[in-house]
């Protein structure tokens, strides 16, 4: 036996089929709200790296200026020493600027142009640095950077009863002096948020003047 297929038989009929597929529109509002979704993303990401960015320089400036004061903090606290009452030990200049002081760190009853007996910190306003000097007035003047980048700075000086003694403090009243207070402010670069200015104030007890 024989079947014949009938031509109707063989054709498939596409007519209404349903086509599963995207629009024009409907790709180009997808692509809108992508859009708007990955721009949420970036600005939130971004302004987590500056505030990252920020939070790391700020830490790094007060660890650095910490250490700074902690080391100035040991000088100025001997300023005076004078264990054997002849090396007339004590501040030489105290301006809101400058100050200069000498201790017989040696005691060896003298103040000599070695061992640190003589320092002097200055900030300099024009190039915004403070800068100590060893022997200063002596002829053998050692300057090196203390601190860059300082964009204010006063040191305000105080006797027993914590009265300010002006500026300058004058030479009859430079014995007078029991406390520096120093304020200052440092800034320092955080890439593109410009710069992190921090300002701390610190007060040094001068132990050793007066006894």
């Amino acid at each position: 036996m024989i079947f014949k297929l009938s031509h109707s038989d063989n054709t498939r009929n596409f007519v209404g089929a349903n086509i599963a597929g995207f629009t024009l529109i409907e790709l180009m509002i997808a692509i809108a709200i992508g859009s708007v979704v990955m721009i949420a993303i970036y600005s939130v990401y971004t302004g987590l790296i500056r505030s990252y960015t920020t939070q790391n320089v700020a830490a790094d400036v007060q660890q650095n200026v910490r250490a700074g004061i902690d080391y100035m903090a040991e000088d100025l606290m001997m300023a005076g020493l004078d264990p054997n009452k002849t090396a007339g030990a004590g501040f030489e200049m105290a301006s809101s600027t400058n100050l200069r002081f000498t201790l017989d760190r040696n005691m060896d009853g003298n103040i000599n142009n070695t061992d640190s007996e003589r320092i002097t910190f200055a900030y300099d306003t024009v190039n915004r640095r403070l800068d100590q000097c060893l022997y200063e007035t002596t002829g053998s003047d050692d300057w090196e950077l203390f601190f860059d980048n300082v964009t204010n700075l006063t040191f305000n000086y105080l006797d027993a009863s914590g009265t300010d003694l002006g500026d300058p403090v004058p030479a009859t009243n430079l014995a007078d002096i029991r406390m520096v207070v120093i304020t200052f402010t440092i800034q320092a670069p955080a890439g593109r948020e410009g710069t992190v200015d921090r300002t701390y104030t610190t007060q040094m007890r001068c132990r050793n003047i007066g006894l």
